[in-house]
Order: C-alpha cells, then sequence, then structure tokens
C-alpha cells in the first residue's frame, strides 16, 4: 500500500513539474517576444538621407524640404525652417521605441484615429519621409492620446496625456503605443520658420519719416550711455529720455510673426508709400526699414542692411606697446562677430515680413509724444488762502439784544423816621 502511494506520488510530481516548465517556457517565449519589440524601433530607415517631410492632417499639409541644404517651407515660397525644429524631430522619429504592443484589428482602427487623414473624419496625423527621387523611406501614422486618469478633467490630479498610438505604413499595420504625445506637430506654417533677424544694438541715431508731418523727427547722442536729443530741436520742446530710450532699444529684439512671398503686391502692403525709419550705428550698421500699411495685428516691413567695417584699429595715442596684441587680438575677434552679423542680416533683405503692431507703434510715434510733460504753471490768482478767513463783506454781524440792568436797591427807613 505504501509502495502504491509512493508511486502515485510520484506521478504527481512529474505531472506538476512538467506543467510548471511548459508554463515557464510559454512565459519566457511571450516575454522574448515582448522584449524584442520593446527593444526596437518603431521606424527604420537611414536618417541622413531624409530630405522632406510631409505632414498630412485632415484637409491640410504642410511641406518642409532640404534645398541646397538648408531646410525650407514650402508654404512660405522656401523660406528658411528651423533647422532646430526640424532636425529634433526627424531625430525622435528614428529613436522611437514602443512600450507597448497593442493587438487590434482592422476594425478598431478608427477608434485609435489611425486611418489615413481624410476630411471630415476623425483620422490621424501621417508623417511621410522621403528622400532622392521623391521616394519614401518611412511614414507614420499619429492616432488619438493616451490619457492617465481619462475620466477625470485635465489638471494636476486628472487626465493628462500620457502618449500616443502610432502605427508604421510599412504593410504590417502593427500598432504601438509610445510614450511620446508629439506635441510639437503644428500644421501652421509660421510654427517652422527660422526665427533668425536682424537686431539693432548701439544705435546712434534714429531718423522717423512717418506719412505726417507730425510723425518726421531725429534723435543723436554722442554716446552709447549719453541722453538723447532733437537734432533741429524747436524752442520750448524737451525730451523724455525714458520715452525716446524705449523706442530705440525696442528694435535690439524685433522679432516677426510670418513671412510674405517675396512678390506681395506693395499696393496691398502699403509698401509702395511707405514709412522709413533709418537707424545708424556705433558699429557703423546702417539699417533701413520700410513700414507698411497696417493689416489686422502686423506691419508689413521691408529691410535693408550696409556697413562700413574698419580693416584695421586706430591705435590711441597713448597706447602702451604690451597692450597692442591684446587690444588687435579683441578688435580682429569683433570685427569677426560683425562681419558674420552683417552677412547673415543682409540675407533677409529679399523678403517682406509681417511685424506685431505692438513693436512698430513703439517706434513710428509722433513727435509731440516724445516730449517730456510740462508741468502746470500756477496763476497769480491762484495764492494760498490765508489761515484765518475773512468775513464777507456782505455779511452782517448778529444784533445782540441788551441785557437788563439790576434795580436800584431801595434804602432802608431810620428808626428816626419811622412812624410812631
Amino acid at each position: 500500500m505504501k509502495g502504491k502511494q509512493l508511486a502515485i506520488v510520484l506521478v504527481l510530481l512529474v505531472l506538476v513539474g512538467g506543467i510548471a516548465l511548459f508554463l515557464r517556457n510559454r512565459n519566457t517565449a511571450s516575454w522574448s517576444d515582448t522584449a524584442t519589440t520593446a527593444s526596437g524601433r518603431v521606424l527604420d530607415f537611414p536618417l541622413n538621407d531624409v530630405s522632406q517631410v510631409t505632414i498630412k492632417e485632415a484637409g491640410t499639409e504642410l511641406n518642409l524640404a532640404k534645398k541646397d541644404e538648408i531646410w525650407t517651407v514650402k508654404e512660405r515660397a522656401d523660406y528658411p525652417a528651423d533647422f532646430a525644429k526640424v532636425s529634433a524631430l526627424l531625430r525622435k522619429l528614428w529613436e522611437l521605441k514602443p512600450v507597448q504592443d497593442v493587438k487590434v484589428g482592422p476594425s478598431q482602427l478608427a477608434r485609435l484615429q489611425l486611418t489615413e487623414p481624410a476630411p471630415g473624419s476623425t483620422s490621424g496625423t501621417l508623417l511621410d519621409l522621403k528622400g532622392a527621387g521623391d521616394k519614401r523611406l518611412a511614414a507614420l501614422l499619429l492616432g488619438k492620446k493616451n490619457f492617465r486618469n481619462p475620466d477625470q478633467p485635465a489638471g494636476d490630479d486628472g487626465g493628462f496625456a500620457v502618449g500616443r498610438y502610432v502605427m508604421g505604413q510599412d504593410g504590417s499595420n502593427r500598432v504601438f503605443l509610445v510614450s511620446d504625445t508629439f506635441e510639437e506637430i503644428q500644421m501652421k506654417p509660421e510654427q517652422w520658420l527660422s526665427r533668425d533677424f536682424i537686431k539693432i544694438d548701439n544705435a546712434r541715431s534714429m531718423a522717423v519719416s512717418g506719412t505726417t508731418p507730425a510723425m518726421k523727427w531725429t534723435i543723436v547722442r554722442d554716446a552709447a550711455a549719453s541722453p538723447w536729443k532733437l537734432s533741429d530741436a524747436k524752442p520750448g520742446e524737451e525730451l523724455d529720455n525714458a520715452k525716446v530710450s524705449s523706442a530705440a532699444s525696442h528694435l535690439a529684439a524685433t522679432s516677426f510673426t510670418d513671412v510674405l512671398p517675396p512678390d506681395a503686391p506693395v499696393a496691398e502692403t502699403g509698401l509702395d508709400k511707405p514709412s522709413i525709419v533709418r537707424i545708424n550705428t556705433f558699429d557703423n550698421f546702417v539699417y533701413e526699414l520700410q513700414i507698411g500699411k497696417l493689416t489686422g495685428e502686423n506691419y508689413p516691413l521691408l529691410v535693408s542692411v550696409k556697413a562700413e567695417l574698419p580693416k584695421e584699429r586706430t591705435p590711441a595715442p597713448d597706447e602702451k606697446s604690451e597692450d597692442k596684441a591684446r587690444l588687435d587680438q579683441e578688435f580682429q575677434t569683433k570685427q569677426k562677430l560683425l562681419t558674420d552679423k552683417l552677412a547673415t542680416e543682409q540675407k533677409l533683405q529679399a523678403r517682406p515680413y509681417l511685424i506685431a503692431k505692438s513693436t512698430i507703434d513703439q517706434v513710428l510715434k509722433d513727435r509731440a509724444s516724445l516730449m517730456a510733460e510740462q508741468k502746470p504753471v500756477p496763476s497769480p490768482t491762484a495764492a494760498a488762502s490765508p489761515t484765518t478767513p475773512k468775513s464777507s463783506p456782505q455779511t452782517k454781524p448778529p444784533i445782540v439784544a441788551p441785557r437788563a440792568m439790576p434795580s436800584p436797591a431801595k434804602p432802608s427807613p431810620s428808626p428816626a423816621n419811622s412812624p410812631k
């Protein structure tokens, strides 16, 4: 009896061990498959061969293309694109790895917004990467975002996007969940433009010639730390240096909101009869800004830049010989920076830009708005009143009734006169 029980126990142990081994092998195979998927990339393409990126959404399209080794925005007449932004997107796509392999059938793709962009539908966003000869290198469909706590309103503890469903366009229809939401994907062409623009530093003079006589003035200063002066000041005119400094320094960090086509009609932009702002700097740069008519919240603007940069430094009369090498080196370094600045800014001359109204309004000012406020002069009749008020001549003093005088006391009768 004991031998039979021992045999049964041994058989059970073998069966349990076999089942455990089977489950272990199955789990190991499943884990290995998942690990292989997670360690690979979603897309496989030669990063340096990409020369065109097309982004499509329902009813709209954006094209970024490399021309002469410079990324450009096709929808803005091939204006230079923001290289850092384009290259960051391409590297993100090249390095993109899944966090989960999502098992869905074709009928469920629409629920995840993983269908080709089409008007009037909640479809996905297609990123199409092409190389030479318009050959497709890779493509990715961005679908619905994945939210944490999706049943709660957005907030610190509520629902927020933590990833996105994607599907490669290689025919496999494999759907992945990735940890990136691709918030930088925007369909507005102006969001992809290079933001390099003129920087007008160390202004020495500024001449404004607007469309009205009141908008004509010129200010100058002797040094960067000196106060501004009107070049043709009239009697009684006194500049408010705070107002003038604001107008002059506002162009040191100018940016633009968008660009117009090179052949934009000047009659429509007002650049056929522009206001002119001319600025000379202490670094011998000369800027001329042509400003058109206000359209919405922006002014069209054309810029021209030139400079006469000295080739050699003029030593000071009392300069010491031991300082010459250092000063010469500092001069050459500065001239190199100025030469590069001139070359960069002269590339901006061919296009009209749109500049925010708030920026241009700081420069196109009436002459009177630059003056210090005149303090009112007190009139002679506005003298301070005396501390003791005087009675009005028309006011009569109050009538006081006389008090009644007491009656004299009667004399008491003497004993001699008393009646007997």
